[in-house]
């Protein structure tokens, strides 16, 4: 798992230094290096958590006994997706201090989750988005979704700028 995430441009130092938890599969690990990770996982990294739960759920806890119901069993996770994709799910100061760059790479959703999300959020496509490319053609950000033009099963979101 450690591999995957240094690729997604978490370095080691950060992970040591300023993720506190993580899970595989909705599950509190204490050791990345020693997680595989196929399509389909889920990781969720958090920096400290308050109270009880975060010092059970802390790598490396000296009470990680009171969390092993919860914890991941190393394991060859898999999925059914055409394309090999894993989820990545940033909490707290690691959201804050990750996500925008993460956003600025580019980020890949499946085009129904997208659609889903801006259909709760209306007006913010025309408030938030300057200009929308797709497939390298500049299409103006309200009719990105209101025409239903994009044709894949997966869109790539970059944030070139934000304010």
């Amino acid at each position: 798992m450690a591999q995957v995430l240094d690729a997604a441009g978490f370095t080691r130092k950060y992970l040591e230094e300023r993720v506190q938890t993580v899970f595989l599969d909705g599950s509190a690990i204490d050791d990345p290096d020693s997680e595989i990770v196929r399509g389909g996982c889920v990781i969720a990294l958090s920096a400290a958590m308050p109270g009880l739960a975060g010092a059970i759920l802390r790598k490396g806890s000296p009470i990680s006994a009171l969390r092993s119901k919860t914890s991941a069993q190393t394991d060859l996770h898999s999925t059914d997706d055409a394309i090999e994709t894993l989820r990545l799910k940033l909490f707290n100061r690691v959201a804050e201090e990750m996500g925008p760059e993460l956003l600025h790479r580019g980020i890949l959703l499946k085009r129904s989750d997208f659609e889903n999300f801006m259909a709760t959020k209306p007006g913010l496509m025309e408030e938030a988005v300057l200009e929308a490319e797709l497939d390298g053609v500049t299409v103006s950000p309200a009719g990105l979704l209101g025409g239903k033009s994009i044709r894949s099963d997966y869109v790539v979101l970059r944030v070139l700028r934000s304010t």
